[in-house]
């Protein structure tokens, strides 16, 4: 496990070290941990890490100028640590893993951690999934997924960075297989993965791409609860 510190208070970073150290032993886990006091120092290594712990109020560049171009380069987790409760809100457009509050860094960081550990070995198992198409089965990593659409008899499986299906089967069955894998039903047409989701609106979700996805009004209260869920690393 790679993970970066990213916070000006070099006191606090080490301290956040320590216990991460201490905390990560216990679930059997080695990390190697990275420490940047400055967040221009962090742009300009662009460490390749699992997850960042990126302090939002820091001078010259703040978390979430950084968490905009971490968002860019890779697959890197997000982890807010601030001593503002109120940027929590503010925070859930860059899709954090989570939000830490550097006032409750003892009674939250385990939480934190046993979930990051699980998610990280989640990410590391590339799970495919099979999809039959006309001239066989094609295999695509769960992760790749964005949204799947029914039309007719079939499946449109959207693909990011990759090339489209069309495929046979069932939606309401991809919706209960997929549905660990944070997956949304988001209308009767529409199975969304929550990675891509950048907004939820009046009737629509919408994706990082920009896509537009139908949300029906009995679902959206559902939908965003699973969500919120989601962001906070519930499900």
């Amino acid at each position: 496990m790679r993970i970066a510190i990213c916070d000006d208070d070099a006191d606090f970073a080490d301290n956040l070290r320590a216990l991460m150290e201490k905390e990560l032993a216990s679930l059997y886990a080695k990390p190697v941990i990275s420490v940047y006091n400055d967040g221009n120092a962090y742009i300009a290594d662009k460490p390749k890490c699992d997850a960042v712990f990126l302090d939002i109020d820091m001078p010259a560049v703040n978390g979430f100028d950084i968490a905009e171009q971490i968002n860019r380069m890779g697959e890197t987790l997000i982890i807010f640590v601030t001593m503002h409760d109120e940027l929590v809100y503010s925070s859930i457009k860059f899709r954090p893993f989570r939000f830490i509050r550097k006032s409750h860094l003892a009674d939250e960081l385990p939480e934190v951690l046993n979930a990051l550990n699980k998610a990280i070995d989640k990410r590391n198992a590339g799970r495919k999934f099979e999809f039959q198409t006309k001239t066989g089965s094609v295999f695509l990593d769960i992760n790749s997924i964005e949204y799947i659409e029914i039309y007719g008899h079939w499946l449109h499986v959207c693909v990011d960075g990759g090339e489209d299906l069309e495929c046979y089967g069932s939606l309401s069955e991809f919706e209960k297989v997929l549905a660990p894998f944070d997956f949304i039903r988001t209308h009767k047409s529409y199975l969304v993965n929550c990675k891509y989701i950048y907004a939820i609106e009046k009737g629509q979700i919408i994706l990082d791409d920009k896509t537009e996805i139908l949300l029906s009004r009995y679902r959206a209260g559902e939908v965003r609860d699973k969500f919120r869920s989601y962001i906070r690393g519930e499900i």
